[in-house]
């Protein structure tokens, strides 16, 4: 599964504050390792970086479901935030 987030194209930026601070400290390291200068970086990198991070053992696998599980929850509470807009 990939994921395109491209954060040059203001992806966490157009995000309010209040969305980002709803993440777990996990979530938050998942996000940074996935956008921005480390999207290029290779696989072993992203874990090296993600186990310094927070002081935890990452497999791919791993990496791969917290970000599909923090996609999914970003994706929601933009959607709720759209519709409040909306209503």
């Amino acid at each position: 599964m990939k994921f395109d987030i491209d954060l040059k194209a203001g992806f966490l930026q157009s995000l309010k504050r209040e969305v980002l601070a709803t993440l777990t400290p996990e979530e938050r390291a998942v996000i940074e390792v996935s956008t921005g200068e480390f999207g290029n970086k290779p696989d072993a990198v992203k874990l090296g970086w993600l186990k310094m991070r927070t002081k935890e053992t990452w497999t791919k696998q791993r990496y791969l479901k917290v970000l599909e599980r923090t996609m999914k929850k970003l994706r929601e509470q933009v959607a709720a935030e759209t519709v409040r807009k909306r209503g």
